[in-house]
């Protein structure tokens, strides 16, 4: 009972989107359960996806991209959070990294940076690196109230970095770290590989739920790179705001794909199960609960495709990519609780994943700032008159 939202979607839209729900059945449900069970990340099934070219989608064709638009960028990651949101929160970082390249690079940087980063020559793994110790990935990450940030000095012709990084997708694994940074004229993003002195993987991050997914802390120490590792030549804000309201779009499309997975493992699970000579289905509070499930899946993602359409329209995104992601998020945790709720003592076994999806979704509900923060961002541009 696949909610189907083809109708009306443009063709190259329903393409990427196909391709990604094949790759998904074939590989990402199982790898995915496999890599929950085992902690193994399954880099081999991240590069499969590049070459598939799910990789970086925004990058322009002139670069070697297919230049999709957000909408279809939010199509595929649905379809990939459907298999698994931890691989679809690694492959969705090839895109917010791409983003940052074309929002704040130079012409030679792009040429550079974006085809390896969509796969268009070679793969080129990314890692997104916002978020500090004492400071969040979100729009606070700009405060200059909040001490001991990333800290970029000029020296010997380039840039020497000292910090620590947290919660870095594909981190420490990444070619390309693109990182937030306080250089003297203002924050600024760099672009470095991980074979740059004073660049250390301190540690994998365990954690409850995505444990397909590699979330590392990363130290700089007296890290020297050169000048061209500095996207653009001015302040990046602006570029990391269009960053983060991307990186909720696309989780928030991903929670949304395990929503759905929730519910129609639920649903299935509900038709063969019987209790009191007849299906649970058919028992009025099972069947509500479904009927629930399904009307917010659905709303959800109606939410998503209003914050895609900001994007691809130019507009400012940061409050309905915040809204998307704050109500993807609650909608995703209470379906794959109520999935669990269905299985009823099995839901709290390995031999079925809704488990996992329910670890999996309050994870993802934490990507790019947490639901509270989001209220707290929507409220701000509420009170501002948005």
């Amino acid at each position: 009972m696949a909610l189907d939202f083809s109708e009306g979607l443009p063709l190259d839209v329903v393409a990427l989107r196909d391709v990604a729900h094949d790759f998904a059945v074939q590989k990402l449900r199982q790898a995915g359960i496999a890599a929950d069970r085992t902690g193994d990340v399954p880099f081999a099934v991240l590069r499969e996806a590049g070459e598939l070219g799910l990789w970086a989608p925004n990058v322009p064709e002139a670069l070697g991209g297919p230049g999709v638009s957000a909408l279809a960028q939010t199509a595929m990651m649905e379809e990939l959070g459907w298999g698994s949101l931890g691989i679809a929160l690694g492959i969705g970082t090839q895109a917010l990294c791409a983003e940052a390249v074309l929002r704040a690079g130079d012409d030679e940087q792009k040429k550079r940076l974006l085809p390896g980063l969509c796969g268009a020559q070679g793969l080129a793994l990314g890692a997104l690196a916002l978020t500090e110790p004492q400071v969040g990935g979100g729009q606070e990450s700009f405060s200059e109230e909040v001490p001991n940030r990333t800290i970029a000095v000029k020296a010997d012709g380039g840039y020497r970095l000292d910090g620590r990084k947290v919660f870095v997708a594909n981190g420490g694994e990444a070619k390309i770290t693109v990182l937030l940074a306080s250089a003297p004229d203002g924050d600024s993003l760099f672009a470095l590989g991980r074979e740059a002195e004073g660049f250390t993987l301190v540690r994998r991050i365990e954690t409850a739920g995505l444990r397909a997914l590699q979330l590392a802390e990363i130290s700089l120490s007296g890290c020297s790179v050169p000048a061209q590792a500095r996207l653009g030549a001015a302040p990046g804000d602006a570029a990391v705001a269009k960053v983060l309201a991307l990186g909720r779009t696309l989780a928030a499309a991903g929670l949304v794909g395990t929503a759905r997975a929730a519910f129609e493992e639920a649903h299935a699970y509900a038709r063969t199960r019987h209790t009191f000579r007849k299906p649970i289905i058919e028992h009025e509070q099972v069947g509500g609960a479904l009927a629930q499930m399904r009307a917010r899946i659905q709303a959800a993602r109606l939410m998503v495709y209003r914050a895609a359409g900001d994007l691809d329209a130019g507009r400012d995104a940061g409050v309905s990519s915040a809204e998307a992601a704050f109500l993807a998020g609650e909608i995703a945790v209470g379906a794959t609780r109520g999935a669990v709720q269905a299985f009823g003592g099995y839901g709290f076994t390995q031999e079925f994943p809704a488990e996992m999806w329910l670890r999996d979704a309050v994870g993802g509900r934490l990507a790019y700032g947490t639901g509270d923060l989001q209220l707290m961002e929507a409220a701000q541009a509420i009170a501002a008159g948005a």
